[in-house]
């Protein structure tokens, strides 16, 4: 059977993945970046060298649009979740970027956790006022970053 079915698959049918942990009220920084899509040409250096500074410096990616990233820091790495870390992420994007970039970043207490299937483990976080965060990340001016105050969710 394992030469037609994939492993993952065979371990569902017989119970032995492991469950999804219910997401949980947490507090946690974000970090929204928009990169600019107005010279395509330089739009996917643009974007790997936001992906690389975030991976580098352990923040979880979450990639709304090709443009447009939410980066959790201290969602799964408990050691990141300090304004610090946030800072220095945001001076070193800044730092790398340019005038290609606008960023909006802070910390609020939200729902995290796996929001994906068995398979992907994939981390996710809501963040309280979301749209209102958008909202300010599009009309900051490339090159530069708003701390933002977020709404805080009540925790059960």
């Amino acid at each position: 059977m394992e030469e037609y079915v994939s492993p993952d698959v065979i371990a569902m049918l017989l119970g032995k993945t492991k469950p999804i942990a219910p997401p949980e009220v947490k507090h946690f920084q974000f970090v929204m970046i928009l990169a600019d899509d107005t010279h395509p040409q330089t739009a996917m250096a643009t974007i790997s060298s936001v992906m690389g500074t975030l991976l580098e410096r352990r923040a979880n990616v979450s990639n709304v649009t090709p443009l447009l990233f939410v980066a959790l820091l201290g969602v799964p790495f408990p050691e990141g979740n300090s304004a610090e870390a946030r800072r220095g992420l945001v001076d070193a994007l800044l730092r790398e970027n340019g005038d290609r970039v606008r960023i909006v970043h802070g910390e609020c207490n939200g729902t995290v956790g796996m929001f994906g299937g068995h398979q992907r483990w994939t981390y996710g976080a809501l963040l309280p006022g979301f749209v209102r965060i958008l909202k300010k990340l599009l009309d900051t001016k490339f090159g530069t970053a708003n701390e933002v105050e977020s709404e805080t969710t009540n925790s059960a």
